[in-house]
């Protein structure tokens, strides 16, 4: 299991994070939510190992993140970023091939070769290929770095690491309606496949709703809760984090909950008794 354990962390004499914890569990789904500027992705970025926090710690399976080589590290976690810029036309081969930098010379080139082929085909991305990374979409290239960042955690090696950690940072931020939905079922469904913890900043609670199985909700730096979604996604947790009322209904489709917001300060009027469930 991954694990922030109160971290605290003071960026521009103000605190950004207070004593918050966080865990993510393998083959599970944590979800961190809350408004802009509470903190969620700098959580992250600590939990990831990229930023340092002034208290606290993370812990990877029992080790303290600072106990480990950044070798060591890369093939434990990997970190889809918010976002990414690549000036020049390097292909889609040669950045999915990037995920094998961790442990580059423990394979041949033809080994090297054979893993971007493999996690291209994974992720339909065979045709783009030989494609300059900037002339692709943003959910192509949205792809692309999954499949880095799969590859980076491939288990073929005999002495690959028992757990391994994806982290997402707002992953469905520039995307169009369906393919949110999709990369996220696409990502969530290949990391339950393999045993990976997945630990994903998201603003969508319906998807949150569909995804997650535990939900750490954040407000100005400060944990609000954490726990299981299908217990803490309801009226006042969402009221407590985002200041806004809503309607909670079962969704016709998922079976889970269906939730509407209401725009800012509104409340909710109830024309029948049946429409809104008691959570």
């Amino acid at each position: 299991m991954m694990q922030a354990r109160n971290i605290t962390l003071r960026l521009g004499g103000r605190d950004i994070l207070k004593e918050v914890s966080c865990r993510v569990r393998p083959g599970r789904v944590t979800v961190i939510m809350g408004k802009n500027g509470a903190g969620k992705s700098t959580l992250l970025n600590c939990m990831a190992g990229s930023l340092g926090a002034d208290a606290g710690a993370v812990y990877l399976d029992g080790q303290s993140l600072q106990e480990l080589s950044p070798e060591e590290l890369s093939r434990r976690r990997a970190v889809l970023a918010q976002s990414y810029s690549l000036g020049f036309p390097i292909s889609v081969a040669e950045v999915v091939e990037m995920g094998c930098y961790g442990r580059y010379y423990s394979y041949t080139a033809r080994e090297r070769k054979n893993l971007v082929r493999e996690y291209l085909q994974l992720l339909d991305l065979e045709p783009f290929a030989h494609r300059a990374f900037p002339t692709l979409s943003g959910g192509e290239q949205k792809r692309v770095m999954l499949a880095k960042c799969l590859l980076q955690l491939d288990e073929g090696q005999e002495d690959a690491p028992k757990h391994r950690y994806l982290l997402l940072d707002e992953p469905t931020a520039a995307l169009d309606v369906e393919q949110q939905f999709r990369f996220v079922d696409l990502a969530t469904k290949l990391a339950r496949q393999r045993g990976l913890g997945v630990l994903a900043v998201l603003h969508d609670l319906n998807i949150a709703a569909r995804f997650a199985d535990e939900i750490l909700f954040l407000r100005e730096g400060q944990t609000v809760t954490m726990g299981p979604t299908k217990e803490l996604l309801n009226k006042k947790t969402i009221k407590a984090t985002f200041d806004v009322d809503c309607l909670i209904q079962d969704h016709p489709y998922f079976g889970g909950p269906l939730i509407t917001t209401l725009p800012y300060g509104a409340s909710i009027i109830r024309s029948t008794p049946t429409t809104e469930s008691v959570a």
